[in-house]
């Protein structure tokens, strides 16, 4: 069972539509809440209560508006990585303070490590590639650049705001775990 779907069974269909509420709005009123899920307002109070208690929601904020609202800031790529040694803590202990970097994952199968990032266009995100390439566990990194995001949703995102354009990560982890099933199908199939 992987994360999403752990997730998925924690919550009630009552809980996820009042984090959709408060994802859209999160200045909406417990009595608004009510009103709009059809409960009393303490029943909206005890379950943010218990959906903060339990880390679900971890914070309250606001997004301020720009002029590239709803556009991606940004060129983005997933970079992955085959490594020396099969240490991927040694190199996320170098990137993790990147201001780049959106997600790292340790991965299974050829590849051991993949990071997603974000930077101000095409050069930086060279330069970002350089920099991992001339990291001491790094011994190949090979680029799939983001050129559309087709969908992702993930309440898991604890910076996802449905009005800041789609996520990209749902899509690239599809992609991969079709390739590891076509990889997988591949290596049951062989003679």
């Amino acid at each position: 069972m992987g994360d999403k779907d752990v997730f998925d069974n924690v919550l009630s269909p009552f809980d996820r539509r009042l984090i959709q509420l408060l994802s859209e709005d999160a200045r909406r009123s417990n009595t608004e809440l009510a009103a709009l899920l059809d409960v009393s307002r303490m029943t909206v109070k005890n379950r943010i209560d218990r959906l903060l208690d339990r880390g679900v929601i971890e914070r309250f904020t606001i997004t301020l508006a720009d002029e590239g609202r709803g556009k991606q800031s940004g060129e983005s790529a997933f970079f992955h990585m085959k490594l020396r040694r099969p240490f991927c803590k040694l190199v996320h202990d170098t990137i993790q303070n990147w201001p780049e970097l959106i997600g790292a994952w340790s991965i299974a199968g050829g590849t051991d490590m993949t990071i997603l990032v974000q930077a101000a266009g095409y050069d930086r995100l060279e330069e970002i590639r350089d920099r991992l390439a001339r990291h001491p566990e790094v011994e190949i990194v090979w680029t799939a650049m983001i050129l559309r995001q087709w969908t992702h949703k993930s309440s898991r995102n604890r910076d996802y705001h449905p009005n800041d354009g789609p996520d990209r990560l749902d899509l690239r982890m599809r992609e991969i775990g079709s390739r590891i099933s076509e990889l997988n199908d591949g290596l049951v199939q062989a003679p």
